[in-house]
């Protein structure tokens, strides 16, 4: 080999060197990027609360059935075609699938025991049992369930029906449509609303001494703008627990409220309700537009579950299931899922579980869990190929993003161009010599400016988004230092004897802006 195969063999090596180091550098810093958006994918959405588990359940959009008998859990959903009833055990395995063929209306509500099933088919009320159907009622409208029996409603009149007995009676008889009926698993009570043009009245149906009484909760009149839906109840021993949600729309902004009020049941009459402002205790802000509420009791007190809008990660919203409790007449909110897209219809199966409802897309749902046991709790904390495919797909995101952040990089050139640029004119003779110390003042010009001009990038969201290792005390003046030091060993430790002054200054230049692309520009947006 002669000597200019050496020499020209070196030079390769140098200039691969000069590309490969930076490259590994780079890598390290996206894979730095990804662990710690990993990290957000696996964290709890409160320490009391598992991450969300798919169920392999499908759905429609409505309201599911969930109970837990026998240490088991069952789940009724509505499918497009019929009904599919799947059981799980105590840690939300699949025991069992079954799917059941019916010709039920896609806006229908089903009743269910686990033997008999009942649903409206084009206002016929069917009961299927044993695979036989048989049409209980004609000109059938809504339908409510309870866990032990079902009302519904025919024009301006509600039925109950008895699954022991197989007979339905007449509880409500109104002096107009009714408009809605609402049922709770845990009571034998109901809820109409009648009147669907302007004047509309809430009942209460109680049952005492085998009979229904009707006592009336609440008067309004709607507007074309406005309307009270989605009535929800939970009974606590005598006391009474009722809500709303008051849906307006103006200048075409939907807003959706909540309203809620107690009472001992001989007090109803006396309702008074007040508005509910959800408090999201982890991030401190009032959580707008609450939907698809849903009223239940522990501990002898009332908890709502609720779908809104909000924060899953520093970096994402989604449509949450939150749960909230009342505490010193604030309604503290805590997000139970983890799940993206939009959640909704939460039920709950007992205490310790919820379900509910995510969006695949326009029109199939799958259902989602969410537990407060123990096990079920560190098992969700696994890290899955969704898991990973969603943290590298938002470091992709990011690195692109930066590039923006990082447009204030043209400003930290700025002073080394015009002190080589003046010295171009008055001294070149220093640039052509390549005198050492234009090349340490240059680098230092833009060391400086570089810190100076950052400190716009270590923001409030800065701080929010990125690890705690680059959010201490000082880090806004440390970090850009650390940068520097590594960038300018790296150019030490490639260059060769070709390299002129400008040469080693714009690689400089250029592999810091790329690192400070990596550590600081992924968390600014």
């Amino acid at each position: 080999m002669n000597v200019d195969s050496k020499v020209k063999k070196k030079k390769n090596q140098s200039n691969r060197k000069a590309y490969l180091l930076p490259l590994a550098i780079v890598l390290l810093l996206v894979g730095l990027v990804v662990w710690n958006n990993i990290r957000q994918e696996t964290r709890l959405p409160n320490k009391d609360w598992s991450r969300s588990v798919s169920i392999s359940a499908e759905s429609i959009s409505s309201e599911p059935i969930a109970f837990k008998e026998d240490n088991q859990y069952h789940i009724y959903t509505h499918l497009k075609d019929g009904i599919k009833a799947t059981i799980l055990d105590e840690k939300l395995n699949v025991v069992s699938e079954k799917t059941e063929k019916l010709p039920i209306d896609e806006r229908g509500n089903f009743w269910t025991d686990g033997k008999q099933i009942a649903f409206v088919s084009q206002g016929d009320l069917i009961i299927q049992e044993g695979g036989k159907q048989n049409v209980l009622d004609k000109g059938v409208e809504f339908l409510a369930d309870t866990k032990n029996r079902f009302a519904y409603t025919k024009g301006n009149e509600v039925y109950a029906y008895e699954p022991e007995s197989g007979k339905s009676k007449l509880i409500f008889s109104a002096k107009e449509k009714v408009a809605e009926l609402t049922a709770n698993p845990e009571s034998a009570s109901f809820i109409a609303v009648v009147g669907e043009k302007v004047e509309m009245e809430a009942f209460y149906l109680t049952e005492k001494s085998g009979q229904y009484e009707p006592v009336s909760i609440l008067k309004y009149s709607k507007t074309p703008t406005d309307k009270i839906y989605n009535f929800r109840f939970a009974e606590a021993g005598d006391d009474v627990h009722i809500l709303y949600t008051f849906y307006s729309s103006k200048q075409g902004t939907k807003s959706f409220k909540t309203f809620y009020s107690s009472a001992p049941m001989n007090q109803l009459k006396d309702l008074s309700f007040t508005s509910v402002n959800f408090k999201d205790v982890s991030e401190g802000y009032e959580i707008e537009n609450p939907t698809y509420l849903n009223l239940n009791i522990e501990d002898n007190a009332p908890t709502i579950l609720f779908s809104a809008r909000g924060a899953i990660s520093t970096k994402k919203d989604a449509g949450n299931i939150y749960r909230a409790s009342l505490k010193n007449d604030t309604w503290e909110a805590t997000r139970i899922s983890t799940t993206n897209d939009f959640s909704i219809y939460p039920v709950k199966a007992e205490d310790q579980t919820v379900f509910w409802l995510k969006a695949e897309s326009v029109q199939d749902y799958q259902v989602h869990a969410a537990s407060q046991d123990p096990a079920i709790m560190k098992n969700s904390q696994s890290i899955s190929k969704q898991d990973v495919y969603n943290a590298s797909f938002d470091a992709f995101a990011a690195s692109i993003v930066s590039f923006i952040a990082m447009t204030n990089a043209f400003v930290w050139i700025v002073p080394t161009i015009l002190f080589l640029g003046i010295l171009y004119v008055v001294r070149i003779d220093v640039i052509e010599e390549e005198k050492p110390w234009v090349k340490w003042v240059s680098i230092a010009l833009f060391v400086l400016t570089q810190l100076y001009v950052i400190q716009s990038l270590f923001n409030n969201r800065f701080y929010t988004l990125a690890p705690e290792y680059l959010t201490f005390d000082g880090s806004s003046l440390v970090v850009p230092i650390i940068v520097s030091i590594v960038a300018l060993y790296v150019m030490q430790a490639v260059k060769n004897k070709d390299w002129g002054l400008f040469a080693q200054v714009s690689y400089f230049i250029g592999i810091t802006v790329l690192f400070q692309l990596f550590i600081v520009g992924t968390y600014v947006y």
